[in-house]
């Protein structure tokens, strides 16, 4: 089975505002399996314009993924967050070895 992952760039626009919902997402992740590959505040942009937030989080398979997303927990999380960012989250799957 390949992993799944979401893809989230974009801004963030008042940082402390998302205190709360970062405290929840990173505790929230484990209980879905998940885990946070990549957290990048201040990213390196060499070409496009995707923003200065890039996160990678992994899931066992995409399915999962979608899933986590799709869930009421996350669904309640993407309010705490929805103020204070712009942000884009692509869900895909690794490339298979």
């Amino acid at each position: 089975m390949t992993k799944g992952y979401w893809v989230v760039t974009g801004n963030i626009h008042t940082p402390l505002g998302m205190v709360p919902y970062i405290k929840k997402f990173t505790a929230w992740l484990p209980t879905v399996g998940a885990r946070l590959l990549i957290r990048d505040l201040q990213a390196d942009v060499r070409e496009g314009t995707p923003g200065s937030v890039n996160i990678i989080v992994e899931f066992d398979s995409k399915e999962k993924a979608v899933t986590a997303y799709e869930s009421t927990e996350y669904q309640e999380l993407i309010n705490l967050r929805l103020q204070h960012s712009d942000l884009s989250l692509t869900i895909t799957e690794k490339l298979l070895d």
